[in-house]
């Protein structure tokens, strides 16, 4: 993908993104990293709650090899919603506590653990023990409308985004 592509797509979404109306957005914020308008870049995007609560979702995109058109293509991500930490960074975006731990964490790291979730208090739950849903594939607005969802209709995230945790 093309950061103009993205940049584009991301517009849209937000702009149609079901958000609370009392919730405060600290972005999004999409960043090239290395040189404007092609990859790498990274997104970055909170929202808080008036109940205490937050979203946050990050991509980083990475260059592909001239070989693949030189395009940008995301290999790691972290999709979190869950309590909210007063102590914030200079941007207002809670800072990470375990004291404050997640309800729902999605995320693909490019290190040993790869695609995983943080779930019913479990920490990294491997792909290998999630069914019906492949972690890489999912997206930032997918996950915002499953949080939404569950905000408004109080359903687990296994039921909302239709996963199974095997034990």
């Amino acid at each position: 993908m093309r950061f103009s592509e993205y940049e584009a797509w991301l517009a849209a979404e937000v702009a149609n993104a079901p958000l609370e109306p009392d919730s405060v957005q600290i972005g999004p914020f999409l960043t090239p990293t290395v040189v404007p308008d092609k990859p790498p870049w990274q997104m970055e995007w909170t929202v808080l709650f008036a109940d205490g609560h937050y979203f946050r979702v990050v991509e980083n995109w990475f260059r592909r090899s001239s070989s693949f058109g030189g395009y940008g293509c995301r290999r790691a991500f972290s999709f979190h919603y869950g309590p909210t930490n007063t102590a914030k960074d200079n941007d207002g975006v809670p800072l990470p506590s375990n004291k404050f731990p997640a309800i729902i964490r999605i995320d693909q790291d490019v290190d040993w653990r790869g695609p995983h979730l943080h779930y019913n208090g479990e920490d990294h739950v491997q792909q290998s023990r999630v069914q019906n849903l492949r972690i890489s594939d999912v997206e930032p607005l997918q996950f915002v409308r499953a949080v939404m969802e569950h905000r408004r209709t109080h359903q687990d995230f296994d039921q909302i985004l239709h996963f199974t945790v095997t034990k």
